[in-house]
């Protein structure tokens, strides 16, 4: 008796252990991806704030978290249609510089991302302290003095500032270094204005004789970009 216990007790042992590997193995079954088909597509920028591309259609491998890109535009090339745990679904082939992979279609939005407007003021920021080091004692002064944390106080302190005839040619590098930083950013005319006025500068031999002829132009230049900075 205790005999066909024992035999009993191992078989039910045996099946405990088994049973924990056939479900793991059932789990692992129903999530393989199967591919229905793919096709290629017409080019078109797309962004994204969520979702995982993944290195293959088979969704075996995450290699990017589309929520850390949501300032960059990819461009698709592909479109596929598969089948998980029964249910279909359409991904999309995305690539964006080096970067490239699957992710679901219903994670993209056309058009190209937005822009990121704090890193863009942070970076203008940095070159515009950057281009002052080369102006006069007065102008870093008074860049001192307003300390510019957005693009209003950069442009107000270039339209107000008067320029020195002594300071002219040393400011004439600073304000030109600025203009090269929002060069090409304003209205279509705007624009043709100030690359007008940044040549004539640019182009003007600044000497002792000239002084106050310089520093016109050079006021006359620093106050158009300095508004035209204030506004954007």
């Amino acid at each position: 008796m205790k005999r066909f216990l024992k035999a009993g007790l191992m078989l039910v042992l045996g099946l405990a252990l088994v049973a924990p590997s056939l479900t793991t193995t059932a789990d692992a079954s129903s999530k393989k991806v199967k591919v229905i088909s793919t096709t290629k597509v017409a080019k078109k920028a797309y962004h994204g704030k969520k979702g995982y591309i993944y290195s293959s259609a088979k969704l075996t491998k995450k290699k990017y978290n589309m929520k850390k890109y949501k300032y960059t535009t990819w461009y698709r090339s592909k479109k596929a249609k598969i089948k998980k745990s029964g249910k279909k679904s359409s991904l999309t082939y995305i690539k964006a510089g080096k970067k490239k992979g699957w992710i679901y279609s219903k994670y993209l939005t056309a058009g190209k991302a937005p822009i990121n407007k704090k890193k863009i003021l942070k970076n203008d920021l940095t070159a515009y302290n950057r281009a002052m080091m080369s102006a006069s004692p007065e102008l870093q002064s008074n860049l001192q003095e307003l300390s510019p944390n957005d693009y209003y106080a950069m442009g107000l302190l270039l339209n107000d500032y008067y320029y020195e005839k002594e300071d002219a040619a040393q400011d004439k590098g600073a304000i030109l270094k600025t203009y090269k930083i929002f060069k090409g950013r304003f209205s279509k005319s705007q624009n043709k204005n100030l690359a007008a006025m940044a040549k004539d500068v640019s182009g003007f031999h600044f000497t002792k004789s000239n002084q106050e002829m310089s520093a016109r132009k050079l006021a006359t230049f620093g106050t158009a970009l300095g508004k035209l900075i204030e506004d954007l």
